[in-house]
């Protein structure tokens, strides 16, 4: 019966809609290191380099690092020019291995050196103020050293036995912790990463990791990729932003729920039921809301009616229980901080939204209409008119139907772990939203949605 809400708002490190991360101003976010992929031309089969960091970026690889060592100068410099703009598409920070002077030259967002590479003043001093600078540390002495010579971020590893530097003994988990705990900065684990061994990581405090053959070696280089961003999110314990999915995503259409994701509704749902039973006399306990969460109002009603034997009817109830919140509905309710901007930026880029709501029609459009939002959607469809609630797939694929748009193009923006799950079995891309209703489910909506978004 409380409407199931969904999401999307999402305010930057700064409290205000930034758009894309400027990586040439040195704006460095966690989330842009948090699946590193690093090129090893060893597994081409026949490809090329170009195609499988395509796949890898579409798979959704944060940043990548061009790393070679057989090519000529000059055959490194077109295939980083190439690779280059490639990233640009997808707004990941492109970086040079080893050379300063090469990252400067082929135009390249930053560079990374290990300890016996150029010093960081160094570095700055040959690729300027606006690149990034990477730097490997093996101890919390030079991570501590790097981070305040100028380092943007660090490369710590290798964290497990690795082929690709098979002299590199394995950096304990214990001094992986100490290096995060020590520095400010975004810290990157690298060595041996797979995905059977990433979730040893979680809780050391790492930002991202930085993998190659987990990547390029794999028959299906976009599933590894997206396979590994997804345990990256579980261990790193980190939100995604809305910049994160602007710049890195390209929908064809949006489907948005309402109370809590649109409205700042919840904490008037939350109570409804239980506000409704009080005008009868009847103590509700607080567990309430939560049973209600993933109801229809006309399933809540019936719920109320045969929980508390009341003799109204299941329509009376539901009445009663839309008034408690219609007036805040007509008259406080507002959005959340975020949206405007969000909507204005998906209107853009020409994208179509639509809603799928719990709630009822006249109370959304009431709202909406106050709020200055009604123009941006396409079509709202509510739980009641369409006959079925959101545990099942049909209202879905009725908004992506309205909109024209195909169903595996179309994300859903939702904090209820349910509708999530829905969404995702019937092959739409998920947006989950951590929200206090949902905490419990917090753990489980970071490994199910394609992104886990923190409300600001």
């Amino acid at each position: 019966m409380m409407p199931a809400v969904g999401v999307i708002l999402f305010l930057d490190r700064k409290n205000c809609f930034q758009g894309f991360v400027m990586y040439r101003d040195r704006t460095l976010e966690k989330t842009d290191v948090r699946l590193y992929a690093v090129t090893d031309r060893s597994w081409l089969n026949g490809r090329t380099l170009y195609e499988q960091v395509e796949e890898a970026l579409q798979g959704g690889a944060t940043m990548v690092q061009l790393r070679e060592k057989q090519l000529s100068r000059q055959q490194f410099l077109e295939e980083a020019r190439r690779i280059k703009k490639l990233c640009a598409a997808y707004h990941a920070p492109f970086i040079i291995n080893d050379d300063a002077e090469f990252c400067r030259e082929v135009d390249a967002d930053g560079v990374h050196v290990g300890q016996t590479d150029m010093a960081v003043p160094d570095v700055r001093a040959e690729i300027g103020e606006g690149r990034l600078i990477g730097v490997s540390a093996r101890t919390v002495e030079q991570a501590v050293m790097a981070w305040k010579q100028g380092a943007d971020y660090l490369g710590a590893g290798a964290v497990f036995p690795t082929g690709t530097k098979r002299d590199a003994s394995p950096l304990s988990y214990k001094t992986l912790q100490e290096i995060c705990a020590a520095v400010p900065i975004p810290v990157v684990a690298i060595g041996g990463i797979t995905a059977e061994n990433i979730s040893a990581l979680r809780g050391s405090g790492i930002s991202g990791v930085a993998v190659v053959s987990a990547i390029f070696a794999q028959p299906d280089i976009r599933g590894a990729a997206r396979g590994l961003l997804a345990q990256a999110r579980r261990i790193t314990g980190g939100m995604d932003t809305v910049s994160d999915f602007l710049k890195r995503e390209r929908p064809a259409g949006m489907i948005f729920d309402v109370d809590g994701t649109l409205l700042d509704s919840m904490p008037v749902w939350a109570h409804s039921g239980e506000r409704y039973l009080a005008g009868l006399g009847i103590a509700a306990p607080p567990s309430l809301g939560k049973t209600l969460f993933s109801m229809t109002l006309p399933e809540g009603a019936a719920y109320i009616r045969r929980t508390y034997q009341l003799e109204q009817t299941a329509d009376e109830i539901q009445k009663g229980v839309v008034g408690v919140v219609a007036d805040a509905y007509r008259t406080t309710i507002g959005l959340k901080p975020a949206v405007p901007p969000f909507l204005q930026a998906l209107r853009e880029k020409q994208i179509p939204m639509s809603v799928v709501t719990a709630g009822e029609r006249a109370l959304v459009e009431a709202a909406f209409s106050r709020l200055g939002i009604a123009q941006y959607f396409d079509a709202v469809i509510t739980c009641i008119e369409f006959g079925s609630g959101k545990d099942r797939p049909d209202i879905f694929y009725a908004a992506a139907e309205k909109m024209g748009v195909p169903p595996e193009r179309t994300w859903v923006a939702e904090d209820g772990l349910y509708a999530v799950k829905t969404a995702k079995r019937a092959g739409f891309r998920t947006i989950g939203v951590s929200d206090a209703v949902s905490a419990d489910d917090a753990e489980e909506m970071r490994m199910t949605a394609d992104y886990y978004i923190a409300l600001a």
